[in-house]
């Protein structure tokens, strides 16, 4: 999985993967293989009547998107600024993915932090370079 996330019926297992039909984290253990897809147990039934399934991960979440730009614009520039930046739309897009189990974009959210906190980081340093700079002149 992207995101470390807790399987949906077990909250102290890590989830191993998502539910083809409901796009829910599952763990090894409730997920049962079908057709080439992987489904949790009421998506299994669903699935073994031929009932119609919600499309899964097919639209990209802007908002992981924007996350993912601003943190590396901020590797670059003003990083001190767009860092923390980086890091709110990236929590606000993992909001969004959650609930929306139609969009992609975990990696990016996880881009967007990783490299959102490493540009705050080069941010602070460098602010603090010019400080000791300033100061040993």
């Amino acid at each position: 999985m992207s995101e470390a996330v807790a399987c949906q019926t077990h909250p102290t297992v890590p989830a191993a993967d998502r539910c083809a039909g409901c796009a829910e984290p599952f763990c090894e253990n409730c997920l049962v293989e079908m057709y080439g897809q992987r489904y949790c147990g009421s998506c299994k039934v669903m699935a073994l009547k031929g009932q119609p399934m919600p499309e899964v991960g097919t639209v990209v979440c802007k908002e992981a998107k924007t996350a993912m730009t601003t943190a590396i614009v901020g590797m670059f520039i003003f990083g001190i600024i767009l860092g923390p930046v980086a890091l709110a739309q990236a929590h606000k897009a993992s909001q969004i993915l959650t609930t929306n189990p139609q969009l992609t974009g975990w990696e990016r959210v996880r881009a967007a932090r990783i490299i959102g906190v490493v540009a705050l980081v080069f941010g602070i340093l460098n602010i603090l370079s010019r400080v000791i700079g300033a100061h040993g002149d």
